[in-house]
């Protein structure tokens, strides 16, 4: 059976050798895909597809004559045409679990160093100045802040745990999908959006992109925010409007930034957040330890290697949908 890893940015693929070592006669390819044309190339007769960067749309998956399977690396589904997939009976995985701790680790650090000023600190001493800009720079207690957070999930609780229980931090956060209990059990107060953006000394996105949050934080939600304020995002480009943070970036209208993901990545060096002096700029790797990457790899492949030797995968998002559409 083929198996083609269209893209990975891994030093080797020895886990999903080793994941897939169950599964008779394999080819195993690693494509290095770059364009939707190398991928259809490579993918026209596999049996099952592994998929990290490369965008699987509907002309991709129509080009997919074998496929059982496509296992993406990572937890986004936003690369991927899931309804193309499910029409054709192909099974869509993906890794909800590879990362357990790694994002509200960065979420948390991001807070921390956006207070501190570290980056500010750093670059001011490599240009020899050694004094503290005090009319400016008014780092503040942690245990006098609060942090809200947009979208109340996995991440979004343990990044919360960290900084209250650590740091002594109130915690508010936005969930329209939870109820006051159900995030009261996670140590936060339900609010409205506009009162988070309102009162929340940093604001953690923490929402998936789809079509109803493209641009859910915009010119209107960042200019409720505190002058004093700083956004996080280490979710997913689009969710946040750019042009809108950058011209609040620029005018100091809000604090400051840590952004881990674009519109646009890579980000281009010329992109203006690259020339702003109050933003931490990560290459969206909040998701990034050597564990992780390990993982994420295994994880993948063992979903693979479930369906070509005939079981049920365990981490499928379109199950029902695909199953009923399987030849």
């Amino acid at each position: 059976m083929k198996v083609v890893i269209c893209d990975h940015v891994f030093p080797d693929i020895e886990q999903e050798k080793q994941a897939l070592s169950c599964v008779p006669e394999l080819e195993l390819v690693d494509a290095h895909c770059t364009c939707k044309e190398e991928v259809i190339a490579a993918c026209a007769d596999a049996d099952a597809v592994l998929n990290q960067y490369n965008y699987l749309t509907e002309e991709v998956v129509n080009n997919l004559k074998k496929c059982k399977v496509v296992a993406t690396y990572g937890i986004g589904l936003d690369k991927i045409d899931v309804d193309a997939l499910s029409r054709r009976g192909i099974y869509l995985c993906n890794s909800p679990d590879y990362n357990k701790c790694e994002v509200a680790d960065h979420i948390a650090t991001m807070v921390m160093a956006l207070n501190r000023q570290l980056v500010q600190f750093t670059d001011r001493m490599r240009a020899g100045k050694y004094d503290i800009p005090y009319e400016w720079m008014k780092p503040q207690r942690p245990c006098n802040q609060t942090v809200g957070f947009v979208g109340y999930g996995r991440i979004a609780r343990q990044a919360a745990e960290r900084l209250s229980k650590g740091f002594g931090m109130n915690v508010i956060a936005y969930d329209p999908f939870l109820t006051e209990a159900q995030i009261a059990s996670g140590h936060a107060k339900k609010v409205e959006l506009e009162t988070l953006m309102r009162e929340a000394d940093f604001v953690s996105i923490n929402v998936s992109l789809l079509p109803t949050t493209r641009n859910l934080i915009g010119a209107a939600e960042i200019t409720l925010m505190k002058p004093t304020a700083f956004l996080i995002n280490c979710s997913r480009g689009g969710i946040v409007n750019e042009n809108a943070l950058i011209d609040a970036l620029q005018s100091r209208r809000i604090a400051g930034a840590g952004l881990d993901t674009f519109e646009q990545e890579p980000l281009p060096k010329e992109h203006p957040f690259c020339k702003l002096d109050n933003v931490i700029l990560t290459p969206h790797a909040a998701w990034y330890t050597t564990d992780a990457m390990k993982s994420v790899q295994g994880v993948a492949a063992q979903q693979v290697a479930l369906v070509l030797t005939g079981q049920e995968p365990t981490r499928c998002v379109n199950y029902e949908e695909a199953k009923k559409n399987r030849v």
